[in-house]
């Protein structure tokens, strides 16, 4: 049964940090005091913990994560520098901001009778018109929607299978430097150290991590990145279109701010689990994360394939397949099993300090 679903529903969540095991399992304890004697009970408990190699994380299926992300305008990282493709208006992510197209996002509100101490800031107008009542109080102002997924991750499976399918690949093509690496590597869109296929084709070691690259501009074939891969699909850059520019300013508009978390656990009957609990920040669910699941992920005709999806995390019935093309032939894998299953998840509010605070002031 699916935590979130809705026969085992979940209203809030709550994700605790923490500097030792420690500290952190005396936090859970008195969070758990403090909800129980607030009438909350406890649907489902996960024990996150980052995997690493090195100083950078990894998820169970052996690559770096985290390596591309949109840099908010206006932030520390973005005063460092960045590349112009990575820049985002903090309204995508942010209520009360202005996103790329110079709006103020549609922000949760109440009436401002209903906040008489003031503790939340006017709601931002897109436009003033005359005549119109007061604005209302801006309950979302520098919050967000949070998007949560527990993936388990069939690792034994995938590798099997990027080793099976590798031994196939290399004998139809006559080429003996394919090997599993190289099949997980065009699946996701990555090599596993977290260097580009763009700009590091041959996998060639100690290339380091690299995000500044052009799908369109750089590969537009996918000869290095496979058209159909997961981080081709995940964001498209500039391949989407001729026009460069206006195929990133689209892109900057299905932006999502994703960070993942490993787990390992055990159930009753003593199986270990292996998963990842995937999180993400936007300011509109359906225009972001819903359209890259929907539009890009899940699409069986992304970038004129046909009867392909995400070969890491797309859903598939039976025997799925993933085009791999070269300047000499497209090699296909046959029968792609589904590597991942959701086994829950929501959709959340996350509340600013004021947001917090009002919410305090109304018990």
């Amino acid at each position: 049964m699916a935590v979130g679903s809705s026969a085992k529903p979940v209203d809030a969540v709550i994700v605790c940090y923490a500097e030792t095991p420690a500290l952190l399992k005396a936090e859970i304890t008195a969070m758990k005091r403090q909800t129980a004697g607030a009438g909350m009970s406890v649907t489902a408990e996960l024990p996150l913990k980052v995997k690493r190699e090195g100083k950078r994380a990894v998820e169970h299926f052996g690559f770096v994560d985290g390596i591309s992300q949109p840099i908010v305008r206006g932030t520390a990282r973005a005063a460092k520098g960045a590349a112009p493709m990575h820049l985002l208006a903090p309204g995508e992510f942010l209520f009360g901001y202005r996103d790329e197209h110079g709006f103020y996002p549609s922000s949760p509100s109440v009436e401002a009778a209903l906040d008489r101490a003031g503790i939340l800031s006017q709601v931002r107008r897109n436009r003033q018109i005359p005549g119109q009542p007061p604005p209302p109080r801006d309950f979302g102002r520098n919050g967000t929607f949070l998007v949560m997924r527990q993936f388990e991750q069939h690792v034994e499976l995938f590798d099997d299978y990027c080793r099976r399918a590798a031994l196939q690949a290399a004998d139809e093509s006559g080429d003996p430097a394919i090997d599993q690496r190289w099949v997980a590597a065009k699946m996701l869109g990555r090599w596993q150290d977290g260097s580009s296929l763009v700009r590091n084709p041959n996998g060639r070691p100690g290339r380091g991590v690299d995000n500044d690259f052009a799908l369109g501009a750089e590969d537009p074939q996918g000869h290095a990145c496979p058209l159909g891969s997961h981080i081709r699909r995940s964001n498209p850059r500039d391949s989407l279109g001729e026009d460069r520019e206006t195929q990133i300013r689209i892109g900057k508009r299905h932006r999502i701010l994703r960070v993942g978390r490993t787990y390992v656990k055990k159930d009753r009957s003593g199986k270990t689990e292996k998963g990842l609990l995937f999180m993400c920040l936007n300011a509109d669910i359906e225009r972001q994360y819903e359209f890259i699941q929907q539009t890009w992920v899940s699409s069986s005709s992304f970038q004129g394939l046909v009867g392909e999806t995400d070969p890491t995390i797309g859903a598939r019935g039976g025997g799925g397949r993933f085009s791999i093309p070269s300047w000499e032939k497209v090699t296909v894998l046959k029968d792609v099993p589904k590597f991942v299953t959701t086994k829950g998840g929501g959709y959340f509010f996350m509340p600013s300090r004021s947001a917090l605070r009002y919410m305090i002031s109304r018990l």
